[in-house]
């Protein structure tokens, strides 16, 4: 790590702990440490660690720092009561309900606005799905998408989104949470409500796990929050671990698990770190809170090298980037589940889409075929320590 990379963590340690960073080093380079906290969407974070440093801080650098930080504050405020309206909403009108991920993981922040989300992740009973349609729109929410996993409804003034989801997971994880419905069986109801459901908070860091693996095996990699989620949920709770590691191998997390957490360790506790410790430090202070296209596509190639050689994983990846899996196909073509024989048809319908629409899925082609053996080998090695290839 850089002088300024290992501040930036510093910064992120003090900043999650409520705590107050007490020098700036010599050689900062400013640049960077902007591109860190921007990246990685920690800006009220690291704002709230320098506050007894502001003066010996860059003038340029720290008024564009409380800019983002006042902008973030003031999200947080009001996508805080957008949420509340439609939970409180949802539990007035007998609406099965469970917010997921972040509505629950921001609270174990020293002030909720450390970790703003633009968006809230609901799971909704699909068997009410006209219902809350119908609530939705008379709340005045406008919809961005319906698909098969998910209504994306928001509010058009705030810009606040709810991802209304109709599973918990899709893809590996689908099956081990349930599909649709079935997630709502291994909830529970909260304590002095009727239909707003939470997980046992065992199964509930199952599924934090779970969505960091997973957008880690899309993009190639994921930025510290994740790291921050992971450290304060184990500090904030005291987990059954031998149950929690059952549920972890069962669903094909528990390696995935144990590396992260032996990072979250050593970036916020200052434990000791092996080599592939170091490795995926360096790693996620590269990526960011959203995806790295470089990486996204050498993640792609390696998950297909499996005891194959780089050439023929290449291949695979673009074979399987034309001619989608069956599954997603009838995803973007639900036509499909009744009549299967059209599958050629949607698959050309498909392409004619993206040649014209998407040229960027094109892009990435050309890249599948270019990535260089380094990068592939780079890649093989991060995805087969996680333990993230079944994803």
């Amino acid at each position: 790590m850089t002088i300024t990379e290992r501040f930036f963590v510093e910064c992120v340690k003090r900043g999650i702990k409520g705590e107050k960073i007490d020098y700036v080093p010599d050689k900062l380079d400013y640049k960077q440490f902007y591109n860190l906290y921007v990246s990685h969407s920690m800006s009220v974070v690291v704002c709230r660690a320098l506050e007894n440093v502001k003066d010996n801080i860059d003038v340029q650098f720290y008024t564009a720092l409380k800019a983002s930080v006042a902008r973030h504050v003031m999200l947080d405020i009001q996508s805080e009561y957008d949420v509340n309206t439609l939970l409180t909403a949802f539990e007035n009108n007998g609406i099965k309900h469970m917010p997921l991920k972040g509505y629950h993981i921001k609270k174990l922040y020293p002030s909720t606005d450390m970790r703003y989300t633009s968006d809230c992740d609901v799971l909704i009973d699909e068997n009410q799905l006209k219902q809350v349609r119908a609530l939705v729109n008379e709340l005045g929410l406008a919809t961005k998408r319906h698909d098969e996993h998910h209504d994306i409804v928001y509010y058009p003034q705030t810009k606040t989104i709810f991802e209304l989801h109709k599973t918990i997971f899709v893809g590996k994880l689908e099956k081990y949470f349930g599909k649709g419905n079935e997630g709502f069986n291994r909830a529970h109801v909260k304590d002095g409500t009727k239909y707003f459901y939470e997980f046992d908070r065992e199964l509930f860091y199952v599924s934090i796990l779970g969505h960091s693996a997973y957008h880690f095996a899309e993009s190639g990699g994921v930025g510290i929050r994740h790291l921050t989620d992971v450290y304060l949920y184990r500090k904030a709770y005291n987990l059954d671990e031998n149950y929690l590691d059952d549920e972890l191998k069962k669903c094909g997390l528990l390696q995935f698990k144990n590396q992260f957490e032996k990072l979250a360790y050593y970036f916020f506790d200052d434990a000791k770190a092996d080599e592939f410790t170091l490795k995926l430090a360096d790693h996620i202070l590269e990526s960011s809170l959203l995806a790295n296209d470089k990486r996204k596509v050498a993640s792609s190639v390696a998950q297909n090298v499996g005891d194959g050689d780089k050439n023929n994983a290449r291949k695979k990846s673009i074979w399987k980037k034309i001619f989608l899996p069956t599954e997603q196909m009838k995803f973007l073509f639900p036509i499909l589940k009744k009549a299967i024989f059209l599958l050629p048809f949607c698959h050309v319908i498909r392409w004619l889409k993206v040649l014209f629409t998407r040229p960027k899925a094109i892009a990435q082609l050309k890249n599948m075929q270019t990535v260089n053996s380094e990068d592939l080998s780079y890649m093989v090695e991060i995805r087969n320590e996680l333990g993230i290839n079944h994803l």
